[in-house]
């Protein structure tokens, strides 16, 4: 009845349809005879499972059906798509008909050298986009060219899910540009183009502009390390006079020249929706600098300007802290190697010592490999302490020594704003300097972020210092965010009954709106910790002992009186000041707070820009104070790879 094994695999066990499991198991027991002091199961006590329809060749087929789907899937999800075949990318793509969710969000088939044939069978699974909903297509390294690349990209003519395309380091030249331009202006789904490290030249920057004037869709596009030169970069500055979606361009490395920097810089006079502009490696002289200094004049929406390795030298950053001087939106700005303070010129120090001194943009400078030195420092400290905006600053191998770091350590006692200091490969200043800046943490209250080498004997005593100083600040940042949200809430409870019905349900901290209901303030059990204070003075751990409560000049004014509640408004001035049980926030600080808190214009705001409203700026806790955004959003990439 039964078939051998065979050692092959497991053949079709050839039952009868007629006869059923139980029917087999029976008569073979029957012939084998009973075993007397093992009778663990009865065949009668069984129950009638009918299993013939799972054991027959036909089940034996759907199984073989889906395990070879699978690996097919598997060989496409790996990108060894040399070892399937048309038919099974057909066959994989009629199987999922019906099934809604994604199948490949992204296919990363980055340094597999992708022969025609296999571009082919890409081109298949892009073309049935509703069902494979290719999110991410990743290129990188194929040394993609002609034939190979029009197939893809013809398929993507037509396919409406993938919004990331990265064809980076392969042989791409002014042909595959043109092609590419045919793609961009039919499809409006991609979102995101890498184009770095390939041979496009002047001719591939017109046809990829002249699509971009159409489409409406790409929001970052990175030529990096072309073959632009400055023919390409006025075709550049002509789509971006006119493209109003485009927020991220990297332009770097492409012998751009003056010329093609003066056609950028003017074509910024016009545009209104970039936001990040890397011009890197362009040998921009101080010439160019000036240039983009006048167009940073005018546009106000630009907020990162990348312009490390251009030679601009202490001229040029003169000319771009005079021009910011009219600017307040720019965020970032990298200036990396560009010969600032060359045969000590402090010129380009001073000016930007003074623009920190009288102004709020930018927040972030990155000065590496500049040769800052101890005078440099001295001027760009100078009116630091009055600085409350700028949260980073990058000094690494600047050269600077004892000196320098002195005018540091004076400003940062007073400086309020600064939230990242890096001074790594700064062997001059020594463990004096190391020792000075420990010091001078202790009266900072607002640093929480250093990068130093420690390279010294002493250094694990210096470092545990810095340490404790830098989770001090976290803790009592954190302190007073808490308590001024917690002030915002009793003041639009205490102080505005006309608010009553939109006010938040509790005092912790949130990141969403504030604008969510709330009972009636005097029975509210948000009131009850704040009243308690007051209704315990012997029993409450508030008064235990009980701060001196702040005299708030607000509440003494007649106008606000007759917007309070029924309480008497010292208990109220007392309840709003005993929220700040620390003193962390300056009498000037709570007044912001309440006055924010009388607007009923302000209930829509934010946690975050409320906390910017009141305490003049707002540093997350959640983000690394070292980073900002760059013109790349890889996961894999991050602006520390810039420095």
């Amino acid at each position: 009845m039964f078939k051998k094994r065979s050692s092959l695999g497991l053949p079709s066990l050839g039952l009868p349809r007629t006869l059923s499991l139980q029917e087999t198991l029976s008569s073979k027991k029957k012939r084998k005879g009973s075993l007397p002091n093992k009778p663990l199961l009865s065949i009668s006590t069984m129950p009638t499972i009918q299993m013939d329809r799972y054991l027959t060749n036909e089940g034996h087929q759907l199984v073989a059906s889906y395990l070879r789907l699978t690996q097919i899937q598997n060989h496409i999800i790996k990108g060894t798509l040399h070892k399937i075949t048309e038919k099974d990318v057909d066959d994989l793509i009629k199987s999922y008909e019906g099934i809604s969710t994604p199948v490949y969000e992204t296919l990363s088939f980055q340094e597999l050298n992708l022969s025609h044939d296999e571009c082919k069978l890409l081109s298949k699974l892009l073309k049935a986009d509703k069902i494979t909903n290719v999110r991410n297509l990743k290129l990188a390294k194929n040394h993609l060219f002609g034939s190979s690349i029009k197939v893809i990209l013809e398929s993507l003519q037509k396919n409406s899910t993938v919004e990331i395309l990265d064809l980076s380091h392969n042989h791409l030249s002014d042909n595959e540009a043109k092609w590419l331009g045919k793609l961009l202006k039919k499809n409006n789904t991609i979102k995101q183009i890498y184009l770095t490290h390939n041979r496009i030249g002047s001719d591939g920057a017109k046809y990829l502009s002249k699509a971009l004037m159409i489409n409406h869709s790409v929001e970052r596009l990175s030529l990096e390390s072309n073959q632009l030169n400055s023919n390409g970069g006025k075709f550049i500055s002509d789509m971006l006079k006119v493209n109003n979606t485009l927020k991220y361009i990297h332009l770097g490395s492409n012998n751009l020249q003056l010329s093609g920097i003066n056609d950028i810089s003017e074509s910024l006079k016009f545009n209104h929706s970039l936001i990040s502009l890397s011009l890197d490696i362009n040998n921009i002289s101080s010439e160019g600098a000036k240039k983009l200094g006048e167009s940073l004049q005018v546009n106000q929406t630009l907020t990162h300007l990348y312009i490390p390795r251009n030679n601009i030298g202490d001229e040029g950053l003169k000319f771009i802290c005079q021009s910011l001087r009219k600017n307040s939106a720019l965020i970032y700005l990298d200036l990396e190697f560009n010969s600032i303070g060359n045969d000590e010129n402090t010129e380009g120090a001073k000016a930007l010592g003074n623009l920190l001194e009288n102004h709020y943009v930018p927040r972030a400078i990155n000065l590496t490999h500049n040769i800052i030195g101890d005078e440099g420092c001295v001027e760009i400290f100078k009116g630091f302490h009055k600085n409350i905006t700028l949260e980073s600053i990058i000094f690494s191998h600047c050269n600077i020594g004892l000196i320098g770091i002195q005018a540091i350590a004076e400003s940062l006692k007073l400086n309020t704003g600064l939230q990242n200091l890096s001074l790594n490969k700064n062997s001059n200043m020594g463990a004096d300097g190391h020792l000075i800046l420990a010091e001078a943490l202790k009266f900072n209250t607002s640093l929480k972020g250093v990068q130093l080498d420690y390279n010294f004997a002493e250094w694990e005593t210096v470092g545990n210092s810095i340490q404790q100083s830098l989770t001090r600040n976290h803790f009592l940042q954190k302190e007073r965010y808490n308590t001024a949200i917690n002030i915002l809430i009793a003041s639009r409870i205490l102080l505005n009954p006309t608010l009553q019905q939109q006010l938040p349900t509790s005092l912790s901290c949130s990141t969403s709106p504030i604008t969510s209901p709330i009972m009636s303030p005097v029975m509210s059990p948000v009131m009850s910790p704040l009243l308690s204070p007051l209704m315990s003075p012997i029993t409450s751990p508030m008064l235990s002992p009980p701060p001196s409560p702040k005299k708030l000049s607000f509440i003494k004014s007649s106008k606000k009186k007759k917007i309070f509640t029924k309480l008497p408004f010292e208990i109220q001035e007392t309840i709003i000041s005993y929220l700040d049980t620390n003193h962390v926030l300056t009498e000037d600080e709570i007044l912001q707070v309440v006055n924010f808190s009388m607007k009923k214009s302000t209930l829509g705001l934010t946690k975050d820009q409320f906390l910017s409203k009141c305490l003049s700026a707002y540093y997350p806790f959640s983000s690394d104070v070292r980073l900002w955004p760059t013109e790349s959003t890889d996961q894999d990439f991050s602006s520390s790879d810039r420095f």
